[in-house]
């Protein structure tokens, strides 16, 4: 009897262990992000993007049983957070100043992977005379509110001495602004590379980020819940591992033209797009995931921008903010350490 008393015991302890074992992974992880996209299928870039395009966290995760669920939002940065608030994302792609506001306005997340310097752009009507931005003073300029576009556009106006109080501002979002702007209905907007495709409407570009700074550059990040890190710590790491990877593919210079290939076949984004905002630009720079000096420096930034604007009520530290032990714990495991340097507040490599 006591024999059979000691088995079972064996068979409970580890029927235990290994309900316990599962339990540690979640039945499902929620990713979200704003829909890049010009055409039916949902896109995001970057990291992230490539996971998505390529299925790789289906893959990553198939053996534990989890189900990778993603969220592409229309309403961009704000409809992200707004999902987060009814707790039915578990991470997402987010610009600095959506991740921000979401933080401020009471979500518990985490910054634990960076992005950084997406380029922006100048386009004007050629009836406007636009050619720097001086000439902006009194002219209709449209800028996506909310985004991370407002934040770098305040830094462009900073750099020339201007207000927004000098322009005539209008909040429209990317597809509207493009419309607007081709109608001559505005006479500039403040955009990404997505507006670059209105040249065949003579819409001209006198300057952008390449020619001011790396400080007007819109920066991004991926965002977690901290409620689900706490409780799946290891699923995390394991997410964080494949956008590192990835990382490093994108930032390697041989895989520019098929990561080109890839963005443009999943957005319906000319490839000409991506091949133009990429000129020019230090692909380890831009593609670093490291929450490094710049990318903190970025972020601070923001914050007291985003308070300055009444974007946000209160600023707080990005330092308290940001969770940099699994992209640490990634590079270091994937023997990656020193393939990003670490960037100060200027961009500089130290």
């Amino acid at each position: 009897m006591s024999r059979i008393r000691t088995l079972l015991a064996g068979v409970l302890l580890g029927l235990s262990a290994s309900i316990a074992q599962a339990a540690e992974q979640p039945a499902s992880i929620r990713i979200g992000a704003p829909d890049q996209s010009a055409g039916a299928k949902p896109f995001t870039s970057g990291p992230l993007g490539l996971a998505h395009i390529r299925g790789q966290l289906e893959k990553a995760f198939a053996a534990d049983g989890v189900k990778i669920q993603w969220h592409f939002f229309k309403g961009a940065g704000p409809a992200v957070n707004e999902a987060f608030a009814n707790a039915q994302l578990d991470f997402a792609g987010l610009g600095d100043l959506a991740a921000i506001i979401g933080r401020a306005s009471g979500l518990d997340t985490r910054l634990i992977l960076g992005g950084r310097g997406a380029n922006m752009y100048l386009a004007v009507t050629p009836e406007s005379a636009i050619r720097s931005l001086a000439d902006l003073r009194g002219k209709r300029v449209s800028v996506y509110r909310g985004t991370a576009d407002q934040l770098s556009f305040a830094r462009a106006l900073d750099g020339a001495g201007i207000q927004e109080r000098d322009l005539k501002i209008v909040s429209l979002d990317w597809s509207a602004a493009r419309a607007a702007l081709a109608a001559r209905q505005i006479d500039a907007t403040w955009s990404g590379m997505g507006v670059l495709a209105l040249r065949k409407q003579g819409i001209e570009f006198p300057f952008g980020t390449k020619q001011l700074s790396l400080a007007a550059t819109t920066q991004t990040g991926v965002v977690a819940s901290a409620a689900f890190i706490r409780r799946y710590p290891e699923a995390t790491q394991k997410l964080v591992d494949v956008l590192v990877e990835n990382a490093a593919w994108i930032s390697a210079t041989e895989h520019v033209n098929e990561y080109i290939g890839l963005l443009s076949g999943q957005s319906s984004i000319p490839a000409e797009l991506f091949a133009g905002e990429f000129e020019g630009d230090d692909p380890r720079f831009r593609n670093s995931p490291r929450l490094d000096g710049f990318l903190r420096a970025s972020f601070q930034d923001s914050v007291e921008r985003a308070a300055g604007l009444r974007l946000i009520r209160q600023p707080f530290r990005v330092d308290d903010w940001a969770e940099p032990r699994f992209v640490d714990s990634a590079i270091e495991r994937r023997g990656l350490q020193g393939f990003w340097p670490d960037y100060d507040a200027a961009g500089h490599a130290e």
